[in-house]
């Protein structure tokens, strides 16, 4: 294992960063989740609207999470850097984020409120579930991956 270029201080800024941007997305997580338990009959309009604001603003909140050229160097950035062993699993991850984030738009755009398609609450219901899934599970090999090379938890930062 190579050494960290940056002060330690900063590696603790990178990961305080990252704690808290997954905290952002997981409380959008939360009132996606929270909007779709809601009662739908009689209630169409509103639910839908209620749904698409909460993937409205989880699609933000992953997107904030997705490097850009020229961007800040990030915490994942750093690791690569210093422990070239996890450039593939920190590949793999960048392009899970990706991957979700553009299945949310995806989803977002299909259940867009148009008056002439019916939209049927329990398939949405039904594949929001699978992103959900997706979200948490890669909040879990990040969260395993950092914790693995720099031994910091990011549930605590």
């Amino acid at each position: 294992m190579s050494e960290w270029p940056a002060s330690r201080h900063s590696v603790d800024e990178l990961t305080a960063q990252v704690g808290v941007e997954r905290q952002t997305a997981l409380r959008a997580l939360h009132a996606l989740e929270y909007a779709l338990a809601a009662p739908a009959p009689r209630r169409h309009r509103t639910w839908l609207h209620r749904v698409m604001a909460a993937l409205d603003v989880l699609h933000a909140a992953l997107e904030t999470q997705v490097p850009k050229a020229g961007g800040p160097v990030r915490l994942l950035d750093e690791i690569a850097l210093c422990h070239p062993e996890y450039l593939p699993q920190i590949v793999r991850l960048r392009e899970e984020l990706l991957d979700l984030t553009i299945a949310v738009a995806s989803l977002r755009e299909k259940i867009e409120a148009d008056p002439a398609i019916e939209i049927d609450p329990t398939e949405v219901r039904t594949r929001l579930s699978t992103v959900t899934k997706q979200f948490r599970e890669y909040q879990a090999r990040e969260a395993d991956l950092v914790y693995e090379a720099i031994d910091q938890n990011l549930e605590e930062s």
